[in-house]
């Protein structure tokens, strides 16, 4: 459900709150504070893009869920930039702070009621220049299949499990892990599968994810884990 006040594109108080936890994950550096080249600028300028977006996605804005899923990949983005900016550039965490502050008050200020395009088409607008960025800089999600969907959700459930055995989220994977198992295994039986075969099938599925977890940076992470509920989804006039 989108916010009820959208008047532009994110409030500056949220906008700096966002970007002062991301840039928590930067790691220090006592240089003095530089100014970044025109490369690196336009990097920077993509990352507050990117984290305005993810913010908004996560409102429910529905132009900017009609926009690529910004919330793993685009957080990836402007970690690497705000890193790199310190590390490479010299600059300072609080310089790399008050620029992107300053990008997030400009794009609002653009967006704003004066704007001929209004704050959903200015948002589209600084956002798909930088796409190109992104897609050079972090890999596209993969999209999962129903096996690989049903080790992802049976994963978190694991894990979520150990938190809190009986919170509504541990029930909830459950019961998601369960229906994307039961129609995987049954993918795999109209595939020609034996019912062993399946569980096997499923089993393997399973245990390659959990490897993938364990190894490969940003683990499941790498997934478009969003396509999973949808695959999970009720039929219609089913429930659950």
């Amino acid at each position: 459900m989108a916010h009820a006040y959208a008047p532009a594109m994110l409030r500056t108080a949220f906008a700096a709150s966002l970007i002062a936890l991301l840039i928590m994950a930067l790691s220090p550096l006592s240089a003095a504070p530089a100014v970044p080249d025109t490369a690196l600028r336009a990097e920077l300028h993509c990352a507050a893009t990117f984290a305005i977006l993810a913010s908004e996605q996560a409102r429910g804005s529905a132009a900017a869920l009609a926009l690529p899923p910004m919330a793993v990949r685009g957080k990836r983005y402007f970690t690497d930039v705000g890193e790199r900016a310190v590390r490479d550039a010299g600059m300072t965490q609080e310089a790399v702070r008050d620029l992107l502050t300053a990008e997030v008050a400009e794009m609002q200020h653009r967006a704003g009621p004066d704007s001929d395009r209004g704050p959903d088409k200015e948002l589209a607008a600084e956002v798909k220049p930088c796409l190109a960025r992104l897609d050079a800089a972090v890999p596209p999600l993969q999209v999962p299949d129903l096996a690989q969907c049903a080790a992802i959700l049976g994963l978190a459930y694991e894990e979520e499990r150990t938190r809190d055995p009986q919170s509504p989220a541990t029930r909830d994977l459950q019961t998601l892990a369960q229906v994307l198992a039961s129609r995987a295994r049954t993918a795999f039986i109209t595939g020609g599968a034996s019912g062993d075969g399946a569980d096997a099938a499923i089993e393997q599925a399973r245990d390659a994810m959990r490897i993938e977890a364990e190894n490969r940076p940003g683990g499941v992470d790498n997934y478009a884990i969003a396509h999973c509920y949808d695959l999970a989804a009720p039929d219609a006039k089913s429930h659950y």
